[in-house]
């Protein structure tokens, strides 16, 4: 294949009932030279099941013990072998030209990195089943080299970033003492040594269940703000207007900026 190979990193944790929908609209991609990095975090083996779709392309481990979201993407992306990596966590899905437009807006506007927009489903348990109750655009958000270390731009599954432009980061990894908006973080990094391309296309779903019982429903995300702010204010281009608008997100999040040096 001439394609370049796209590692998609696909963490799970005791998702039985929602990771084939993820593997499958893996297949389903027009995008052939992908691999599927399925890295367990030490829930329920699912090895088997992963090897009964046949596919050379889904590899599959686990970690010896519960080491969390963070962790666990780092070790996937340890045994990523391709030239561009994305995320898909085991209950959202990608549509199926969601990896072939990305690359080809990946090659046409020589981009290292690129993200879209998702569909955010919000599903209701109903006896033993989810059904979806409400769709919904999840986030909207034009890419500002300052905003960025205020506010989130994309949800986790929508960017695509080459190993080049990891590579200029230090091949930086996700901070494994964040319970929540370690993916903030980790965009941050990216994006102060590369673009990101906003693609205003809708490519992927992902799920939102009323319960809760996504890997982030019931975080405090405000308690690991401030380990962002902290990190990276001091890249800002507008300090005064980042340092402000941070500041006021913290206090409504009932947090006093002073306390934490900020």
């Amino acid at each position: 294949m001439n394609e370049p190979l796209v590692s998609v990193i696909v963490p799970t944790y005791n998702r039985e009932g929602w990771l084939p929908l993820t593997l499958e609209s893996l297949q389903k991609q027009t995008y052939q030279n992908w691999e599927a990095i399925i890295q367990n975090d030490a829930g329920r083996d699912v090895a088997a099941f992963v090897r009964g779709f046949g596919d050379k392309r889904m590899k599959y481990d686990s970690n010896p013990k519960n080491v969390g979201l963070a962790a666990t993407r780092n070790n996937a992306m340890a045994r990523a072998n391709g030239d561009y990596i994305c995320w898909l966590d085991d209950d959202d899905i990608y549509l199926p030209m969601a990896l072939e437009f990305r690359m080809w807006k990946m090659k046409q506007l020589n981009a290292d990195v690129v993200y879209t927009r998702a569909l955010q489903n919000i599903y209701r348990k109903v006896g033993n089943q989810y059904q979806i109750v409400h769709r919904q655009l999840y986030w909207d958000c034009d890419f500002d080299y300052d905003k960025i270390l205020v506010m989130n731009i994309a949800p986790c599954l929508c960017p695509l970033f080459s190993r080049k432009a990891w590579e200029k980061t230090g091949f930086y990894l996700l901070d494994e003492t964040m319970t929540s908006s370690e993916d903030q973080d980790f965009w941050v990094a990216l994006s102060r040594h590369n673009y990101f391309h906003e693609l205003k296309l809708v490519d992927s779903e992902c799920s939102y269940r009323e319960d809760k019982t996504q890997m982030t429903g019931s975080i405090d995300f405000s308690k690991n703000w401030v380990k962002t702010y902290k990190r990276w204010r001091h890249t800002a281009k507008n300090l005064k207007w980042v340092t402000e608008t941070q500041n006021n997100v913290l206090r409504n999040a009932g947090i006093r900026p002073e306390d934490f040096g900020l």
